[in-house]
């Protein structure tokens, strides 16, 4: 298979992640201002993290955002020749591509809404685990399948 027919198999992953985490960012935009209870244990409401995963800085100044958004645009960029590299040696790319997708989309919100737009709030009693979005969802799905991928190489050694 040429590099081009594997990039065709593969490129509808990282634009399908992108796409559905830009409609239901918009859809939150949109209807969720307020918040909305689905659930005992699932909400919406929207907020704008400035910082990185959990909200980690986002209360920094707003210089350090920029600093922030530069490191998470040369992580992903890493990561793309990584998964570059990866696929000219014919090995599969799919959990790369998971977290391309999401943090594009992520890096998207930097630009547009000057931070990323998360919705999702899960809780039970006190506890509530920091607001995530579809985005988040893909990135800790993909990385998780990164490191399982590497136990099972090295499992198999």
């Amino acid at each position: 298979m040429t590099l081009s027919d594997q990039i065709r198999c593969y490129l509808p992953l990282p634009l399908t992640v992108i796409a559905i985490d830009r409609i239901t960012k918009n859809l939150a935009l949109s209807y969720c201002r307020d918040g909305c209870t689905l659930n005992p244990f699932v909400s919406l409401d929207l907020a704008f993290n400035r910082g990185i995963s959990w909200g980690m800085f986002s209360q920094a100044p707003g210089n350090l955002f920029y600093v922030v958004t530069s490191l998470v645009i040369l992580v992903t960029a890493g990561l793309a020749i990584y998964t570059l590299r990866r696929l000219r040696a014919c090995k599969p790319i799919w959990a790369e591509l998971l977290v391309l997708g999401g943090s594009i989309s992520n890096i998207t919100d930097r630009f547009i809404h000057g931070g990323v737009v998360d919705f999702i709030v899960v809780s039970y009693g006190q506890f509530s685990w920091p607001m995530f979005n579809v985005a988040d969802i893909c990135i800790v799905m993909g990385v998780l399948a990164m490191i399982f991928e590497v136990y099972k190489r090295e499992w198999n050694k």
